[in-house]
């Protein structure tokens, strides 16, 4: 993320930024147009929108301090709210709907600043959900976007295989991909006679113009509309809290489970710019998944390029027909655009929902989070009948449906389980698929468990040598920690060996049960021998998860 790519390099990879995040900016032009905005007023409403983004984008990349995660995580308005937008109340103003968004976003800093079991709330497994329901929630748009004739779905599909050629032949192309291609295939959809979007908006906007702020009118704001923006911002925490895992994962080599304080500070940033852009009328923003899927796509974390494509957006905010021109990118090459960065939208769900071990309640709290999304997205009846249209979403319905089961089902696991192990035939197997259970039930990590079931059977095959007929385990799981307490009745073990070598198998008795003890004990955060008050001893070992 400290990398400082040359001058051109950075800003080709800006550029291909902005580019992904253009293709959202027709969702405050349909805003606008829903409150029966002019033609002016709809790209000075986009402008205000622009610098939203780019004042979110600054936010979240601040390495220190209490606001933004450090993370170059680029912003678009966010589609979340455009349904809540649009099922305003017929002749309220924008200006009234802007102080449901303030209040909303205020509400949102509150909540960011004061969370702090974030990892109980959206754990793994449950971001994993939200991130493959924001690549599948990509696809209609994109597969609509190919056009109604088969020279369009033609123009789409080269486009994209000449991004993925980029890609996949590597060099210093590589990272270009989306930039590229899309130019090849707007120069393609020009020479074709395809061409660009609407030009009469391209003609009427000024090339120089500030956005000219609108307050909200807290005045005119009715409690009825607070709801359905709080339900959205639950959703929105979410997809936001996915995209800073995804970032994250991608960014540490050694990830291995979410690290909370910048995730915590990525919201409280995401909030703060939701606010400020209510304040002054513009589309709320939220973190761009698409952008992190090129980031993740590309290998191109330095924070130096989001930084540079914030400034860029804001003078892009001030200058309409530049903005204008923008929104007029063909549908063919936006389509191409966005079938890209989903597939490693979708592929990051996958692998994050696959960190953990998942039992049956995990299994349904993830399967049933998938099946609401993807229902609503194919429009079945029961659920538009029902479900209320801020909800008729896939990233706001399932992520809500799977975060609610997580909390609601929560406490029917037990996060302490005793068992005996006693040597002999079949021991092992019996032993490794208890260990397996609790893992699923707890929902940890593979890697800690394998560990946990390899410390028992090291420690098993010590004790069984010595004759003890039987070990009491004690498994509990606390936050981000596996601990066991393995106790019998026999002599004090040895402590582990401190420097463990081969020539300790050919040594004295107690310099073996050191190397075994070793191997035990050798991934354990903690270790520590104690003898019980009854004479017999114990063993504590605590594994990070």
């Amino acid at each position: 993320m400290d990398d400082r790519p040359g001058v051109a390099q950075t800003i080709g990879l800006a550029a291909q930024q902005i580019g992904i995040q253009s293709i959202y900016l027709i969702l405050p032009g349909l805003v606008a147009s829903h409150f029966g905005l002019l033609p002016l007023d709809i790209l000075n409403f986009v402008s205000l929108s622009v610098v939203a983004i780019a004042l979110a984008g600054l936010l979240q990349a601040l390495p220190r301090g209490p606001i933004g995660s450090g993370y170059p995580i680029a912003a678009i308005p966010t589609p979340i709210f455009v349904a809540v937008y649009l099922a305003a109340t017929p002749g309220v103003s924008l200006a009234a709907v802007s102080a449901a968004a303030l209040v909303t976003g205020l509400l949102g800093v509150l909540l960011a600043g004061t969370l702090r079991r974030l990892q109980k709330v959206v754990p793994t497994e449950v971001a994993g959900v939200v991130i493959l329901l924001i690549g599948v929630s990509l696809l209609p748009r994109a597969l609509a976007a190919t056009g109604p004739t088969t020279a369009h779905a033609a123009l789409a599909l080269v486009t994209l295989a000449v991004m993925m050629g980029v890609a996949l032949k590597g060099g210093r192309l590589s990272r270009f991909a989306v930039l590229v291609g899309a130019a090849l295939g707007t120069l393609a959809a020009v020479i074709h006679g395809t061409g660009l979007g609407d030009g009469a908006m391209l003609r009427e906007a000024p090339w120089f113009a500030l956005p000219r702020p609108t307050l909200p009118v807290l005045g005119a704001l009715d409690a009825a509309m607070l709801p359905p923006f709080i339900v959205a911002l639950l959703a929105c925490f979410a997809s936001w809290t996915g995209d800073l895992v995804a970032f994250q994962r991608a960014a540490d080599g050694g990830w291995r489970r979410p690290d909370t304080p910048p995730i915590r500070r990525g919201l409280l940033a995401h909030s703060l710019a939701f606010a400020a852009a209510a304040c002054a009328g513009g589309m709320p923003p939220g973190s761009s998944s698409a952008c992190v899927g090129l980031s993740i796509a590309t290998r191109v974390l330095a924070r130096r390029v989001a930084i540079w494509g914030s400034v860029a957006l804001l003078v892009l905010a001030c200058c309409p027909k530049l903005l204008a021109l923008l929104l007029a990118l063909p549908d063919p090459v936006e389509a191409a655009m966005l079938l890209y960065v989903c597939c490693f939208m979708m592929a990051t769900g996958c692998q994050l929902m696959g960190q953990r071990m998942l039992d049956t309640r995990r299994t349904f709290t993830v399967g049933l989070g998938l099946a609401i999304g993807i229902g609503t997205l194919l429009r079945v009846p029961v659920f538009e009948q029902f479900l209320p249209p801020m909800l008729q979403a896939p990233v706001t319905a399932g992520a809500l449906v799977a975060i609610l089961l997580n909390l609601l089902t929560a406490p029917l696991v037990a996060q302490r389980a005793d068992f005996t192990i006693r040597p002999g035939a079949g021991m092992n197997q019996s032993l490794l698929d208890a260990v397996e259970a609790l893992g699923g039930g707890w929902g940890a990590r593979r890697e800690t468990m394998t560990h946990v079931g390899h410390a028992l059977l090291e420690l098993e095959e010590l004790l069984a040598s010595r004759g003890v007929a039987e070990i009491r385990v004690q498994a509990t799981h606390a936050t981000d920690q596996v601990q066991i307490i393995a106790s019998w009745d026999g002599a004090q073990l040895p402590r582990p060996s401190p420097r463990p070598s081969a020539t300790d198998l050919e040594g004295p008795a107690t310099a073996q049960e050191a190397f075994a003890l070793w191997l035990a004990t050798r991934n354990a955060d903690s270790v520590d021998q104690r003898q019980r008050p009854d004479g017999g001893q114990e063993l504590r070992l605590a594994f990070a998860d």
